[in-house]
């Protein structure tokens, strides 16, 4: 009895640790997040020059149809520059000139910030080429030269699906 005991909690532990999040560091600064393995996978690095990095990540964690049956892929997008010497306010404006949205709701502190602080943003836009709405949570921050844009982004009818994943993710971010 004893044995059997031992055996299944072995086994509850080892099932328990394919479950465990990855903790990953934003380069450039001092903060990290953390990311489910059974959830999301890293994608992609692109390195755009001038101290600009993106790191792209996909869920993965269960398949999402939107209306018309497509298969949607969730994304998690984190832009780095470093050598930032302007305001953080100056670069969240140039962002956003790259890529109008609609904020829907907006904060300076709390889910997605670091204690230090930032700015957070749940917005909507449409993509033009592929006629698509989204809706995305966002948060800018900065430590020293380095800014950050951290962007968990779905359709905006597969939002309601990824809200709470999208919560978790930000929640991890120290």
């Amino acid at each position: 009895m004893k044995r059997t005991k031992h055996i299944l909690i072995a086994i509850a532990a080892l099932l328990f640790s394919f479950n465990v999040s990855a903790q990953l560091n934003i380069q450039g600064t001092r903060y990290s997040f953390d990311l489910n393995s059974d959830e999301w996978r890293f994608l992609r690095t692109f390195d755009l020059g001038n101290g600009e990095t993106t790191y792209l990540y996909c869920y993965i964690g269960e398949v999402l149809l939107d209306e018309a049956g497509d298969t949607i892929l969730p994304f998690l997008r984190i832009f780095v520059k470093q050598n930032y010497s302007d305001d953080l306010y100056q670069f969240i404006y140039e962002r956003y000139e790259s890529q109008p949205y609609q904020s829907l709701n907006e904060w300076t502190h709390g889910i997605g910030l670091p204690k230090s602080g930032g700015l957070g943003y749940e917005g909507i836009y449409t993509n033009p080429t592929e006629r698509r709405d989204y809706r995305f949570m966002m948060s800018y921050f900065r430590d020293k030269r380095t800014v950050v844009e951290f962007r968990l982004e779905t359709t905006r009818e597969t939002y309601e699906e990824m809200e709470e994943v999208f919560r978790k993710v930000l929640t991890t971010i120290k």
